[in-house]
């Protein structure tokens, strides 16, 4: 192997190593989640066509949350729900695109695919080991017919699990960590 190929080699594993590490910082930060939660509330004040209607109802992840039953679940389970959730939300705003024609709305869909992708990284970069036997089923999706509820959602899951989830995170690895 010449010093090219061991330089990209080094490079490589140092760039994966980095990888693994990338979600702790900001993770840390709570400043990181409170901009996506105001960037969220700001994205329903947003001047759009929010009344617009679908031709047909999208599925939508339920944001409902009991803090009860919330806790009695392990993280994995938090975890894989919350994915769940940020990929069909994603899928969703997909679909909706697909039926905007409207220049002011399209922006803000953007905005939303983009921090549910996101977090879907964040979230598998992780890695939650499963450390218990109980499974879980999802809620059923919510059927949502217009530009609101997709962005009702959106900011109730950034403020609801997302927010709680990723403040458990942080209060455990933070330490950890020494941040």
């Amino acid at each position: 192997m010449d010093i090219n190929g061991f330089l990209l080699l080094v490079t490589c594993l140092v760039q994966s190593r980095l990888a693994k590490v990338v979600p702790w910082r900001p993770l840390c930060d709570t400043r990181v989640m409170d901009r996506y939660i105001r960037e969220a509330k700001d994205l329903l004040k947003a001047p759009c066509n929010q009344t617009f209607r679908f031709p047909n109802a999208i599925p939508l992840p339920s944001t409902g949350l009991n803090l009860r039953v919330w806790r009695s679940k392990s993280k994995h389970m938090k975890n894989e729900e919350i994915k769940a959730g940020l990929i069909m939300l994603s899928n969703a705003t997909q679909t909706a695109k697909h039926f905007i024609a409207n220049g002011s709305t399209k922006p803000l869909l953007d905005t939303i695919y983009r921090n549910t992708r996101t977090f879907i990284h964040i979230l598998q970069l992780m890695d939650v080991p499963d450390t218990s036997n109980r499974t879980y089923e999802l809620a059923r999706p919510l059927m949502g017919r217009t530009v609101q509820n997709l962005l009702y959602t959106y900011t109730r899951l950034m403020c609801g699990k997302i927010n709680i989830f990723y403040r458990e995170m942080a209060e455990e690895y933070c330490k950890m960590r020494k941040w």
